[in-house]
């Protein structure tokens, strides 16, 4: 019977003597099945049972109840130097007060993206053994990976906690699809000292650093990896236009206000139809259904600076639409020149605010990059803080991403 039930339990080298019941918790007299043969400090082999000490190792659950190993120890005495020893097992390691099958269940719950309080409640266990097996198994995963900077590079922010002076940044690998490093900070030092503790060999291997529009990131890239082309993200660059575009919309609500007898503060100002179309304005002209097309005409036609305002960021997208460099080169003078003509504040501060990022937006026709991959990692921190309940401390969240997302 002793030994069905040692092969339910399925540990490895170990032999349940007898189970104890106690409501939902289980606890299993538990011995090693191999006697030590020699001592480890003479490698004698008059070896004695000095004593048996109790030690209580958790266990995975069996059943569904709480599972603890009474594992009854055997303490060696060796004649010869009359030293002790105490007995010990892989599944079960000296010191430990988990098992390495539940230290690993522990981990890979946590590596999940779970709060290690509410893993911990669960499991019946502490929160520190909850974090110290989501830090060992982190530690072993990173120290995994490729040691080898990639060949194409994108860096991007994220926010550890909030406020704007916790902002990370994130180093993505846009060959293997995977993060390859978290600092803390978007400074200009922060990236630098990154790049720096890098060797020749690595830093020459960049050629393609695709960034968003922060110029802390562009001086960094250019001091440290001079080789390397840098291109400005598309999805920044054209959101940067549909921003000013909806400006230009908020800008005119409040101009054309409703006069609506005997109403005052938002009610005297509000606009519908230009409220309910600001959605519909930002999408892009291909996308438009029939229907939607019509809308936007006859919003149009009521306001003809919401038109030329939408024209302007249709013009913009164009520039990516381009089928060479020197159309696109063509297209973006064009936008240029339209948008200085407008006089619309807007787009007068937007175009202020890409023209030194001229060589960098069309780099993309060279190196078709995006940061597509780096917003959709921002996207899953969010879901990974969101679970965790926040991560207070820059360490957690920088295992938890390189874990997740690594």
């Amino acid at each position: 019977m002793q030994d069905h039930v040692s092969r339910l339990v399925g540990l490895d080298g170990f032999r349940v003597k007898c189970v104890i019941e106690d409501g939902d918790q289980l606890d299993l007299e538990v011995e090693l099945v191999a006697r030590a043969q020699s001592c480890p400090h003479c490698a004698g082999g008059a070896l004695e049972v000095h004593e048996r000490p109790v030690v209580a190792v958790r266990d995975l659950p069996i059943a569904g109840r709480q599972a603890t190993l009474r594992w009854r120890k055997r303490r060696y005495r060796c004649r010869d130097c009359r030293r002790t020893h105490t007995e010990s097992c892989e599944q079960a390691p000296s010191r430990q007060r988990l098992t390495g099958r539940f230290h690993s269940r522990l981990a890979e719950r946590a590596r999940s993206g779970g709060a290690h309080a509410e893993i911990a409640r669960e499991e019946r266990t502490s929160r520190y053994q909850v974090t110290k097996a989501m830090r060992i198994s982190a530690a072993a995963a990173i120290d995994s990976r490729p040691s080898a900077l990639p060949r194409r590079l994108s860096f991007d922010e994220a926010a550890h906690r909030k406020g704007s002076n916790s902002l990370a940044t994130v180093v993505s690998d846009l060959d293997r699809r995977c993060v390859h490093e978290v600092l803390d900070g978007r400074s200009k030092r922060v990236l630098e000292r990154y790049l720096g503790s890098l060797s020749e060999e690595q830093r020459s291997g960049v050629a393609v650093v695709c960034i968003d529009l922060h110029d802390p990131y562009r001086q960094a890239v250019r001091a440290k990896l001079p080789d390397a082309q840098i291109v400005a993200d598309p999805f920044h660059v054209v959101r940067g236009a549909g921003e000013a575009l909806d400006t230009v919309r908020r800008a005119r609500q409040r101009e054309q206000r409703a006069t609506v007898k005997g109403k005052r503060g938002r009610s005297a100002t509000w606009n519908p139809r230009l409220y309910r179309a600001r959605h519909l304005l930002l999408r892009g002209r291909e996308r438009l259904t029939e229907r939607q097309r019509r809308r936007l005409c006859d919003l149009f036609a009521f306001d003809p600076v919401i038109a030329e305002a939408w024209w302007l960021k249709e013009a913009l997208r164009s520039v990516y639409a381009a089928d060479s460099r020197a159309q696109a080169e063509w297209r973006l003078d064009r936008f240029a020149a339209a948008a200085a003509r407008s006089g619309y504040q807007p787009f007068s501060a937007y175009l202020n605010g890409i023209t030194p990022w001229r060589e960098e937006i069309l780099a993309h026709f060279e190196q078709p990059v995006s940061n597509g991959y780096a917003e959709g990692v921002i996207n899953k921190v969010k879901v990974i803080k969101r679970r965790a309940y926040g991560l207070p401390s820059f360490e957690g969240f920088r295992e938890r991403v390189l874990v997740a997302c690594g």
